[in-house]
């Protein structure tokens, strides 16, 4: 597999650390007052949207010829660590602009393009259409299809549990063009959510709620030809492996929130006369979960490190599906740790450690389950498993 390129101009630690102040700060500014009644709600503040754009934080990876920061998987890293440390919910919102516009430009036409310079300028919001209902992991076996008439395409089929699907402008949606061809016979569409025949429902969910779940139904939906991208199979799956490093990054995030605020609680909070972090039950648990959080920080930027690099994506898997991995079990160990940690009272909305830990349980699930990042670890190790 031949080398891919490295990206361009790698920072220096000190502009590193600006870049995370800066995103620290517009995390703390246009998500800590808006997310609470976005939830309540169940709707996505387009607004924040908006604003990550005017920031920066869309299209960071992308280059700057269409409006991009030209930056690194490591810098699109350390904005969604910071972002997610006020809410990953509405931090996947950015992780997935950044995925989706990454299809739009790099495997697109001129048209597409400039859907990805009109998405980095926060005019254009964009969900990725993979999932189904019978093919989540699976995704050699979508079912949904694509038939050539004339010059449209039509597409009938279901997806579920996309992130957006109804508030999006424009649905980057896989299906299949030519059933015989399997997994080779996939393309990609960015497809106008409003085109007659397509229909979205609300999922209602426990978590992801600032950034809702819908389910996208196409019923004979005709669209234009040069709706069709040039990304199939590989260029998912490439794609999907510089996600993962991000989906580590969002649980970083989230699992530090939760830990500070389980060992502040731990320190203020008396029973028997006591702080309840003087019993070894408690100070050992938090003491783990730290472990679990310094080693996430590690494996994720290690990662990133690796991405950046341009080695060839094959060396790099066994980094990324470890990161990955451990990131999305970590977070829900640590949660359930500050959880315990707060006793009766984690159970109230009075704390937010329920909420934290119903959050982090859509980890192990997300861009690839906890089974697929074990396989592909194994077979990265040499182990013949089917």
């Amino acid at each position: 597999m031949s080398k891919r390129q490295a990206r361009p101009t790698p920072l220096n630690q000190v502009d590193r650390e600006a870049f995370r102040d800066m995103c620290r700060v517009f995390a703390e500014r246009e998500i800590g007052p808006r997310w609470k009644a976005a939830d309540e709600e169940k709707r996505f503040p387009r607004a924040f949207y908006e604003a990550a754009a005017r920031a920066g934080l869309i299209g960071i990876t992308a280059t700057e010829e269409i409006g991009g920061a030209a930056l690194g998987a490591y810098e699109e890293a350390i904005a969604m660590e910071e972002l997610a440390k006020v809410n990953p919910n509405l931090a996947v919102s950015v992780l997935v602009q950044n995925v989706a516009g990454s299809i739009l430009y790099e495997h697109g036409h001129a048209q597409h393009r400039d859907l990805a310079r009109r998405n980095i300028a926060g005019e254009c919001l964009v969900a990725i259409t993979i999932t189904e209902p019978e093919a989540g992991n699976d995704i050699q076996n979508v079912s949904t299809c694509a038939t050539r008439d004339g010059d449209h395409w039509v597409l009938d089929g279901i997806k579920s549990f996309i992130t957006l699907g109804g508030d999006a402008d424009i649905l980057v949606t896989l299906a299949q063009t030519d059933p015989a061809a399997g997994r080779h016979g996939m393309r990609f569409f960015a497809v106008d959510r409003r085109t007659p025949g397509i229909e979205t429902s609300q999922i209602d969910t426990y978590v992801n709620r600032p950034a809702p779940t819908f389910r996208v139904m196409f019923n004979q939906a005709r669209v234009p030809a040069d709706c069709l991208l040039e990304a199939g199979f590989a260029e998912i799956m490439a794609g999907f492996n510089r996600e993962r490093i991000m989906v580590a990054a969002r649980w970083l995030g989230h699992m530090q929130t939760a830990l500070a605020w389980g060992l502040d609680y731990a320190a203020t909070r008396r029973q028997f006369g006591r702080p309840i972090g003087a019993n070894q039950s408690i100070a050992f648990a938090l003491a783990q979960a730290h472990l679990d959080v310094e080693a996430a920080r590690r494996l994720t930027y290690h990662a990133a490190e690796r991405w950046d690099s341009g080695v060839p994506l094959e060396d790099v898997i066994l980094d990324v599906s470890t990161a990955k991995l451990h990131a999305t079990q970590a977070v829900v160990r640590v949660t359930q740790t500050v959880l315990h940690t707060a006793g009766g009272w984690g159970l109230t909305t009075e704390l937010p450690a329920m909420r934290w830990a119903l959050d982090a349980l859509v980890a192990p699930v997300t861009v690839g389950s906890v089974e697929i990042q074990q396989r592909a670890i194994a077979r990265q190790l040499g182990l013949p498993v089917d």
